[in-house]
């Protein structure tokens, strides 16, 4: 794993690299006097309000409607399940939408997926992508129609799309998987980027439509969720080796600041 390749050395080489062609704006990244979002007095939560926050973004896994249950293995077999990989094929069932995975290693895995998944496969076939998985209920019948038994099913709820160049940061707490970042083109304000942050608990958030600012010896890679920012900021050195502070904003006061972020994975592993 190369450790040294991180968010900043991205930003520095795409900062360089456009110096001779596109003049930079002199936009930055979302701060209290600077957030496009309203000015208000609030509060400033900690830590548990912060992940009470993530947490409602969270889509629950609906109750089920059967009263009986069927065992099933899933919880074993999902712990060989890729995070990262690439969906190869998705076809929906009478239960679900029966996919295929392929691992970073080449090998393939039958899962099963909600029909959202399905619905998506023109965006997320042959894609690299980030895999989310939750405990689902489904039928346990031999076809669509109502048997009364149901079991519960490890399948994939959400994919994130990650490109060609993304990374995976993490301080202990907090984990951040960065796509898309070959979508910023070294303009400030300009980018595609995908977010997929977790807490240690486990709550997590996806977010879409993230840029670059590099101005002052410093890159940032924001996104916008209503009243809420988020940020991952570097300082441009020239071994890439700083860590990154992730920063959440909320009507442009900061609400959370997560320091020490250090490279765990890339597509360059």
């Amino acid at each position: 794993m190369r450790y040294g390749t991180q968010v900043i050395t991205l930003g520095l080489a795409l900062f360089l690299g456009s110096c001779g062609r596109t003049a930079m704006t002199q936009e930055s990244a979302p701060t209290p006097e600077q957030s496009p979002i309203s000015q208000s007095q609030v509060s400033l939560p900690n830590k548990a309000e912060v992940e009470s926050i993530l947490r409602s973004t969270s889509q629950p896994s609906p109750s089920s409607p059967h009263t009986e249950l069927a065992s099933s293995p899933s919880l074993d077999q999902a712990s060989s399940y890729p995070e990262i990989g690439t969906l190869m094929s998705a076809q929906a069932g009478d239960v679900m939408c029966y996919t295929t995975v392929r691992d970073r290693q080449g090998q393939e895995f039958p899962i099963g997926a909600t029909f959202e998944i399905c619905d998506r496969q023109n965006e997320l076939l042959g894609q690299t992508v980030r895999f989310v998985y939750s405990e689902e209920t489904v039928a346990d019948c031999q076809s669509a129609e109502p048997c009364g038994r149901s079991r519960q099913e490890t399948l994939i709820s959400d994919a994130i799309l990650l490109g060609q160049t993304w990374q995976v940061l993490s301080n202990g707490d907090w984990t951040v998987t960065v796509g898309r970042l070959e979508s910023w083109d070294g303009v400030n304000g300009t980018g595609n980027l995908t977010y997929y942050g977790c807490d240690a608990a486990g709550n997590c958030l996806s977010l879409t439509d993230g840029f670059v600012v590099c101005r002052n010896g410093v890159c940032n890679m924001s996104w916008a969720n209503g009243n809420y920012a988020y940020t991952l900021s570097s300082k441009l050195t020239e071994t890439g080796n700083d860590p990154t502070t992730l920063l959440v904003w909320e009507n442009g006061t900061e609400i959370l600041r997560a320091d020490s972020m250090v490279l765990v994975d890339s597509s360059d592993s």
